[in-house]
């Protein structure tokens, strides 16, 4: 009993990763949860002159109703210029795998060679580790981060609170299962 309740309250800094630094030509933005300081952290980081461009991604979660197209105009509204962010519609798929060659195809006919993906504190070690590879066997080297202010977030009372318990939940079983799919492996 001890050792299961060990695991479960150790769940958030092994799901964690340390976040990354660094510069690429376009920050990738999942429209991930509105929970998050994601919009203003990549703001943030395009102020920074981390990236010259922004891109925003998600599949449709309504009829034609994409996050990303919000986000983006959010991002803009923060004050990055509406002409360096952009948005890309993404099927409906299985898993993440799917879709990451149209994203990679997607940077490679805007000319960008690298990019800093900002996710969520929890799913930063699994993006880290699967994203990560295969955007490298497209040659695109791929920086991991995520707000600095989301990871003190997450980890402040964590147990305590039902949407950051769901998300954990939520990144452990998605990589798990990512697992046991070859077609979603790395």
């Amino acid at each position: 009993m001890i050792f299961v309740l060990a695991g479960f309250f150790s769940l958030p800094y092994l799901m964690v990763a340390p976040a990354e630094g660094g510069r690429a030509d376009v920050i990738l933005h999942g429209a991930i949860d509105p929970h998050l300081k994601t919009d203003e952290y990549v703001a943030r980081l395009f102020r920074e002159v981390r990236a010259g461009d922004v891109l925003c991604f998600s599949t449709q979660v309504s009829w034609e109703a994409y996050p990303a197209d919000y986000v983006a105009r959010h991002i803009v509204e923060l004050g990055v210029p509406s002409d360096r962010v952009h948005v890309l519609h993404l099927p409906i798929e299985p898993c993440g795998a799917y879709n990451a060659p149209r994203v990679v195809d997607y940077l490679r006919s805007k000319g960008w060679k690298s990019a800093i993906l900002i996710t969520s504190p929890d799913s930063s070690r699994m993006a880290g580790w699967s994203t990560r590879k295969r955007f490298a066997k497209s040659g695109i080297p791929l920086i991991v981060s995520y707000a600095p202010e989301d990871r003190e977030e997450l980890f402040r009372g964590w147990w305590r609170t039902h949407w950051k318990i769901q998300d954990i939940v939520d990144q452990l079983m998605v990589f798990t299962l990512d697992q046991v799919y070859a077609e979603c492996r790395a």
